[in-house]
């Protein structure tokens, strides 16, 4: 297969959409999308966000250094488009009804109609040219009371129904392709299969 070359500043990072929840100086709830959010393990299972310019999410989590992270499902995506699209500075995102909590284990606000949520704590604040990139341990995970069966060694995605943001598009998972380790059953090594 041919290649071509594309320049540094093109970016293809397909991942799931999170709208992030913090808290702001007056103990109201602050909810926006950050779409640069990946999973490491620092110690403990973490969460990597990088943050740059203005925003009332990062002022929030340098202040109190705790944050959520909701994990958005197709059924919640205007909702969380709306967070993505709508500056605290501007507005205080209060043009649309929605339910949330305090988390169980920090004091975050966190979506009720989230089907997966991650209560953060930040271990790492690392300031870069005009953003932040936050290491964050997780501190406690909430899960629909529907997944309680669910196997979390193999999670089904097509249950959880994430998004996938793939810049300026969001996606939907559409079918389970297989397992790992299933090559083994799928590929015909006495055929010399070749790719």
């Amino acid at each position: 297969m041919e290649k071509i070359n594309l320049e540094p500043k093109r970016v293809f990072s397909p991942q799931p959409v999170f709208i992030i929840g913090t808290k702001n100086p007056d103990e109201s709830p602050n909810f926006s999308v950050i779409t640069w959010l990946s999973f490491s393990f620092y110690k403990n299972p973490s969460i990597v966000i990088t943050i740059g310019g203005n925003k009332q999410t990062k002022t929030n989590i340098i202040r109190e250094q705790i944050f959520s992270a909701n994990l958005v499902s197709t059924d919640i995506i205007w909702l969380a488009d709306y967070f993505g699209t709508t500056k605290y500075e501007e507005k205080l995102k209060s043009e649309i009804n929605y339910d949330y909590k305090w988390g169980n284990n920090i004091h975050v606000p966190v979506l009720e109609k989230s089907k997966w949520i991650y209560e953060c704590s930040v271990d790492k604040t690392i300031e870069l040219d005009g953003c932040h990139l936050f290491l964050a341990k997780i501190e406690n995970i909430q899960i629909d009371k529907n997944f309680k069966e669910m196997d979390l060694e193999m999670i089904d995605l097509i249950q959880l129904d994430p998004v996938l943001y793939a810049p300026y598009n969001y996606f939907s998972i559409g079918q389970r392709i297989g397992a790992c380790c299933e090559w083994k059953t799928k590929l015909d090594i006495d055929n010399n299969w070749e790719f």
